[in-house]
């Protein structure tokens, strides 16, 4: 077909992305030639993008930064940042962005900013942290498209019947080496470092590891941009990739687990045995603010579906060496790998505020000085910690009444992170389910 056009245009294109409070990318895509103007600040897109709710909706009766404000564009700054190759659109290119006012300071609504803030206050102290990510998801059966009910692959006919469970069974990585070589291949191609791939409890249920990097905010970029490739891969098999926390009732809901250890400006490890006490008020921090902050870590209505008793995902406020089932796990407690592993966020959290949460609450806790109030759980004994709640208006109150929270966030975030998820959590709960239909309808 001819083109009428500029024959530069058809060179590939240019995606220019942000990042809203849900964790998701938004953007446009340029032409090719755009390239310098995006690197110079030149592409805008509305500061609005980042306060959207769950369905896509800026909710200007709420933000107040749509309609009734004009709808000001903020400018897409790339920083130190760089394109990435889409390998699923060859010829293509994607960069993410930070967006910033008019007056040049960082949007109060941008999300990587708000970390790198939280980054900038432990540098000023002599600390750096490193950080990794594990993201557990779900390869579900196209059909899962139409009926809107997740389905598993049938290729996943592993031991018997595809449901059955599938905890580190090689079978499972056999049926879906394609797709999984596609996604370390697609990772490859845009640098980034995912390592580890196993197959976790569910039928279609995988997680892969992302390594520690030095820089939270390239980890949490990687994070989103990991779901993204993960999406493009599944599609290109036919298949559908989840990361909602619990899409079957009856199967392990994903985490999303973050690992955070901290250097001395000589690059030692500060949470090593040699000095203990550091490690002993990372977790004491880490702990204090969990019920605070817990909105961060489980901000849907179905993440309070993952974090259920009698599982692997933490119900309570609790911490343990090596212990699988409490909230703040210690898997190395000497050496350059000492640090804590934060086991509460689902995978349907936003990265980089659950990143902003950890090292927050971590960078308290050392500057508070205190060591845990309860000891850590071991293994065999009975969990007696306070257990986080399992109603996400309870944790819509308390992160609103938390002051700790607004400073970490900054208030103007606060508040409107508050105002739309306090927006989802009605407009969800209005909702009859099917559940209570078959229940209640013809018994009461």
């Amino acid at each position: 077909m001819s083109y009428s056009g500029n024959s530069r245009d058809t060179l590939g294109q240019l995606d220019v992305l942000i990042v809203d409070c849900q964790g998701g990318l938004r953007g446009k895509r340029l032409p090719s030639h755009y390239r310098e103007k995006i690197l110079n600040g030149d592409a805008r897109l509305p500061l609005s993008s980042q306060a959207m709710d769950i369905w896509g909706d800026d909710c200007d009766q709420i933000t107040h930064l749509g309609v009734s404000s004009g709808d000001p564009d903020g400018t897409c700054l790339s920083g130190n940042n760089r394109f990435h190759v889409q390998p699923w659109n060859p010829g293509n290119q994607q960069i993410i962005c930070s967006l910033h006012n008019s007056d040049g300071t960082p949007s109060d609504y941008d999300v990587r900013a708000i970390l790198q803030r939280q980054v900038d206050t432990l540098r000023t102290k002599g600390l750096h942290p490193v950080v990794a990510v594990e993201l557990e998801f779900y390869l579900l059966d196209a059909t899962t498209r139409t009926t809107g009910v997740p389905h598993i692959p049938s290729q996943l006919s592993v031991a018997g019947k595809p449901n059955d469970l599938q905890l580190y069974d090689m079978r499972a990585m056999d049926r879906m080496q394609g797709l999984l070589t596609r996604i370390r291949s697609f990772a490859e191609d845009m640098d980034i470092p995912a390592e580890t791939q196993l197959a976790e409890f569910g039928p279609g249920q995988f997680e892969i590891n992302l390594k520690h990097q030095s820089d939270p905010v390239q980890a949490a970029d990687h994070a989103v941009l990991f779901k993204q490739l993960v999406d493009r891969a599944a599609h290109e098999f036919g298949l559908l990739a989840t990361f909602m926390a619990k899409p079957y009732s009856e199967h392990d809901g994903s985490g999303q687990h973050v690992h955070v250890s901290l250097l001395d400006d000589n690059g030692q490890n500060v949470f090593d045995q040699a000095d203990a006490a550091n490690l002993q008020y990372a977790i004491a921090g880490a702990l204090e603010h969990l019920e605070a902050t817990h909105l961060l870590f489980a901000p849907n209505a179905n993440s309070y579906r993952r974090l259920q008793p009698d599982s692997f995902a933490p119900v309570r406020i609790d911490w343990g060496y090596d212990h699988r089932g409490v909230a703040v796990r210690i898997p190395e407690c000497e050496g350059p790998a000492a640090r804590i592993e934060h086991r509460v966020a689902g995978a349907d959290a936003n990265p980089y505020l659950v990143l902003t949460a950890a090292i927050g609450a971590i960078a308290y806790g050392l500057e508070s000085a205190k060591r845990p109030s309860i000891e850590p759980l071991l293994p065999g004994q009975t969990p007696t910690a306070q257990t986080l709640t399992h109603d996400w208006l309870t944790a819509i109150d308390n992160f609103e009444q938390s002051a700790w929270a607004a400073t970490l966030l900054g208030e103007s975030f606060h508040k409107i992170y508050t105002a739309i998820k306090r927006h989802e959590a009605k407009t969800i709960n209005r909702r009859v389910t099917d559940i209570e239909l078959q229940t209640y309808l013809a018994r009461v």
